[in-house]
């Protein structure tokens, strides 16, 4: 197939004319099936991140199509050139991508693009455009087999790619939605674009303010490899902490469990509820009132989760503290697949050597935090273990 940069000499402006000779031409058959249904599908369509066709012609000797000139950077050679991009950038440019692939599957003759990569994405200024409709299809034509999952599957992959060249701290609720996108079994994954483009969507919302409140971190889970771990010390210890450094930071319990924080007579004189929520100098909690009781919906900067051992619930939160106990038969429950960046791997009571190995079996770096007796005052050698944490954090996000 040829492709040439023409001029219209009338309106003096840029046209693509691809171009492919019936004979003497290696593939010629391919190319003009290719030729023939990207012409069949963008004479329909009218979305500005898609070509517009403007003429199509074919004769004994070839194939000729003149569509829309797109100028600008295939997302490619965008990554080549500037190699380091934000998560702002990149959430950006997977809804406007998800926002094509919407169009196209919810049309009357819903279109399956097929060939979604890096050097199909054109940038041009700030807008997205999708190109190469060749290998397309129109549902009708795929005998009830549908090629939506493979786009929304595309999309995933090429969001993968495309962290790999974050220079910030990715949340974890983000990377949650990329591994829905690229799960396998369908129950897991997204059974539309239009219902990833929506949660997309929604976090965006959520931390539209985020930059300028100087927070990118608002929500802290604490989970345990197994029960009686120590999730819930860790968990208090962490909002004392972050109360101690200035932060609005409450505790709340998740863990299925009976919560310490219930008004009986653990409150004594060093405690005071208010609102629904138990103060106790630097610390802050939500009451645990028991599940009969609906919990209040309070404003805080940071919520710190007491999951349990549950990570259902703390699959939307920016970091995954995981804690996990310093004798031999406690790696072995290690759950490798929740192992990822925005993970903290935290082994308790401390055993230096312990966090050693497991590092390197789980290759993620490992914390080996020491006991204090009160969580809720913290001392200075488990606060400088937290400073390490979140100093980390501090220097991807450039917050917190």
């Amino acid at each position: 197939m040829d492709v040439i940069l023409v001029e219209h000499t009338g309106l003096a402006v840029r046209r693509v004319l691809k171009k492919i000779r019936k004979k003497h031409s290696r593939g010629s058959a391919d190319a003009a099936f290719q030729l023939r249904r990207e012409s069949e599908v963008l004479k329909g369509l009218r979305h500005p991140g898609i070509p517009v066709i403007y003429d199509y012609w074919e004769d004994e000797e070839e194939i000729c199509l003149i569509e829309e000139y797109i100028e600008g950077l295939s997302l490619q050679e965008y990554l080549l050139r500037y190699p380091s991009i934000d998560l702002e950038f990149i959430s950006d440019i997977l809804l406007q991508i998800l926002d094509i692939i919407v169009y196209l599957h919810g049309r009357k003759d819903p279109v399956m693009h097929q060939d979604l990569k890096m050097e199909h994405v054109i940038l041009r200024g700030n807008r997205v455009v999708l190109i190469d409709y060749g290998i397309s299809e129109f549902l009708g034509d795929s005998n009830g087999i549908s090629g939506s999952d493979e786009d929304i599957a595309s999309v995933g992959r090429m969001a993968g790619e495309l962290m790999e060249h974050c220079d910030g701290f990715v949340p974890v609720s983000f990377r949650h939605m990329i591994r829905k996108a690229c799960a396998s079994d369908d129950s897991a994954g997204y059974t539309t674009a239009a219902e990833w483009r929506d949660d997309l969507y929604s976090w965006r919302q959520k931390r539209s303010g985020d930059d300028k409140e100087g927070l990118l971190i608002r929500d802290i889970a604490v989970i345990g490899n197994q029960r009686g771990i120590g999730t819930t010390h860790i968990a208090v210890s962490i909002a004392s902490y972050l109360g101690h450094a200035g932060f609005n930071a409450c505790y709340r319990n998740l863990s299925g469990r009976p919560g310490f924080l219930a008004l009986d007579e653990n409150l004594n004189t060093d405690f005071r509820e208010k609102d629904g929520i138990i103060y106790h100098k630097w610390f802050r909690g939500m009451a645990d009132y028991g599940p009969a009781v609906e919990p209040q919906q309070i404003p805080v900067d940071i919520c710190v989760s007491d999951c349990g051992t549950d990570f259902a619930k703390a699959s939307d939160a920016d970091i995954i503290i995981y804690v996990v106990g310093s004798r031999p038969w406690h790696s072995r429950q290690l759950m490798k697949e929740y192992i990822r960046q925005g993970t903290v791997i935290m082994v308790t009571p401390a055993n230096p050597g312990m966090a050693i190995a497991l590092a390197k079996a789980a290759g993620h770096s490992v914390v080996s935090m020491p006991y204090d007796e009160n969580p809720m005052h913290p001392g200075a050698t488990v606060r400088r273990v937290y400073d390490q944490i979140f100093r980390g954090f501090q220097k991807k996000a450039g917050h917190f």
